[in-house]
């Protein structure tokens, strides 16, 4: 394989080349497990006063790919959300966000506007998360077992769809996710692309690494998890328990059914326990490294053994190089 970085980047569908491309001068992608949108910055030099070029306009769509000859792999498609131009040195830089089918030429997306409905008791999340995507020119996504979840009832008041879907998400700890004409749910550390495609897993030695760190702590640990919920026949609060060890915390929210209270405990609970670990690993660039992907190390300790889970990777191309960073967690 020629290791020699390759990126491509695409503009309102036209793919950079010539003076413009020349002027590129560093790449950074961030894909993050969860809710959060994943973003892209891109940054070109601009020094010369007879080449000077004016950048895409806010709304711009800008696809990305990154990798090497015999592994060039899309990151993802993006809006051009804020563009900036500073000096000195004369620089453009442009900061993206991922885009959702149908977003208009100025960034915004009918999944980001308000409206007003509700969403009956009984519905199960497959249901909600279908509609919306319909909605919103969007292929649903939702894997079964986040699909099951019945959230209750919910009013939706002067509040965007993916507002809506990031509060079932919070409570219930799922991926929730609009991105490359995909509304993905499910839940994390399921090896699944916002996409809905299969992520991959990276087997990766010590020698691969340029660096890696693994910290594990009792800040994050919780043995039982403890929840409210009104009973309204019997006109009291009535607590749910999930663990049995300590140390013990209460969830300060008061929810509205014995179910609802035990699935937002359960999410809390995997939610700490996966939290007490994480690995911090840096590395040359490897573009297969992705969010909600599995990273396998072998060789950097004992301790740091086994199967991780990418929470978040960034991937950036400079002057410098190609490097890949990805912080990880345990999988349930």
């Amino acid at each position: 394989m020629d290791f020699r970085p390759l990126v491509q980047v695409t503009i309102n569908g036209v793919p950079l080349s010539g003076f413009v491309f020349s002027q590129l001068r560093s790449v950074r992608v961030s894909d993050t497990a969860g809710f959060i949108s994943d973003t892209a910055e891109i940054t070109f030099a601009n020094t010369s006063p007879l080449s000077r070029f004016a950048m895409p306009e806010p709304g711009a769509e800008v696809s990305i790919a990154l990798g090497y000859l015999g592994e060039f792999l899309q990151m993802g498609l993006y809006i051009a959300d804020e563009v900036e131009e500073s000096s000195p040195p004369r620089m453009i830089t442009a900061v993206c966000r991922a885009k959702a089918q149908g977003e208009t030429q100025s960034g915004f997306a009918p999944i980001s506007q308000q409206k007003s409905r509700s969403w009956p008791a009984g519905m199960t999340l497959k249901a909600i998360a279908t509609t919306i995507a319909g909605d919103n020119g969007l292929e649903p996504a939702v894997t079964e077992a986040a699909g099951s979840i019945v959230p209750g009832h919910i009013d939706q008041l002067d509040e965007s769809d993916l507002s809506v879907l990031t509060r079932i998400a919070v409570l219930h700890d799922l991926v929730a996710k609009p991105a490359g004409g995909v509304l993905y749910v499910g839940r994390r550390a399921e090896g699944v692309k916002a996409s809905g495609q299969p992520t991959a897993t990276v087997v990766l030695q010590e020698a691969d690494v340029t660096r890696w760190s693994m910290r594990r702590g009792l800040s994050e640990a919780t043995g039982t998890i403890i929840a409210t919920y009104r009973d309204l026949e019997k006109a009291e609060d009535v607590e749910v328990k999930v663990g049995d060890a300590e140390p013990v915390r209460r969830l300060r929210q008061r929810f509205r059914s014995e179910e609802e209270a035990r699935a937002v405990a359960t999410a809390e609970s995997r939610r700490a326990g996966r939290a007490k670990e994480t690995l911090e690993v840096e590395l040359p660039g490897n573009p297969s490294i992705a969010a909600e992907g599995r990273l396998i190390p072998i060789g950097f300790s004992a301790a740091a053994s086994g199967v991780w889970v990418v929470k978040t990777a960034t991937h950036e191309v400079s002057e410098g190089g190609y490097r890949t960073m990805a912080q990880c967690e345990r999988p349930e």
